[in-house]
């Protein structure tokens, strides 16, 4: 087993139990958070995003799932968002997205990576326990996916995260076929009005969505798409994160981590 296996095995077994006492939804009061999308195996953007987290003192940091898959640094990025879990498990929280699930990872590049099959399935397991979404000062929801109708928040469990993980905003009304497959849907801005008003909610931020200029907003800006890998699979895009401070939401992008700063869009 190589080095970097072998440091994965041991930190998945060190935060097993932490994932494992973790709620389905984490709430967090906080006054200065990052919020970050999609990095899907790609080192330099996650190496890129905490050297800005620091730039920008930002005290917590949510990611909103897809860690492994299409980029090559899968194993990697699992060892560094462990060991941020361990130093400071308050203040890091790992959302689970639709590819931290073994019908998804096991075709997309994190089983070819991996070539272990004992270390894959006990990262699985671990994926098993993540959080499925996250709730900012009791009025910004934070999730991978989208939302299955208009629910109760506190009813969401691990066990029945799917529509989390793999639902999408729709300009239709209503839940709508998806062309993620049978059992993914869209939710429209009437199934989206209503949720938020049962849940007394100001924004949602979701990812789960490449897009070419790494945000966008829906439904009146009262919920952001976010992705935070640049040149996904060879595609031209820009990556883009989220900062709240205080109650001022700002959205950030950046392209080739190597070559271009990280621009502030809009707040």
């Amino acid at each position: 087993m190589a080095l970097c296996h072998k440091d994965l095995h041991t930190l998945l077994e060190r935060t097993y139990d932490i994932f494992k006492k973790e709620n389905a939804l984490i709430r967090i009061n906080s006054a200065n958070v990052m919020i970050v999308g999609d990095i899907h195996g790609n080192l330099k953007a996650l190496e890129f995003l905490l050297q800005i987290r620091q730039e920008l003192k930002c005290s917590d940091l949510i990611f909103l799932g897809d860690y492994v898959d299409r980029g090559k640094n899968s194993v990697a990025i699992l060892c560094q968002l462990l060991e941020l879990k361990l130093r400071d498990r308050q203040k890091i929280i790992l959302l689970r997205g639709n590819h931290e699930t073994q019908e998804m990872n096991t075709f997309y590049g994190f089983y070819d990576e991996i070539q272990d099959d004992d270390l894959f399935l006990e990262a699985n397991r671990i994926f098993e326990e993540m959080p499925v979404a996250a709730l900012i000062n009791d009025s910004i929801f934070c999730v991978h996916g989208g939302i299955p109708g208009a629910v109760d928040i506190n009813e969401i469990t691990k066990r029945e995260s799917f529509p989390y993980l793999w639902n999408d905003p729709s300009e239709s009304n209503g839940m709508t076929p998806s062309s993620r497959g049978l059992k993914a849907r869209c939710f429209g801005p009437d199934v989206f009005k209503e949720f938020m008003g049962i849940n007394h909610l100001s924004l949602i931020i979701r990812a789960h969505t490449a897009l070419s200029n790494g945000y966008k907003w829906w439904f009146e800006k009262r919920l952001l798409s976010l992705f935070s890998t640049p040149e996904y699979i060879g595609n031209p895009n820009v990556a883009a994160f989220s900062v709240l401070k205080g109650r001022e939401l700002s959205i950030f992008v950046f392209g080739k981590t190597e070559n271009d700063s990280c621009r502030l869009i809009s707040t």
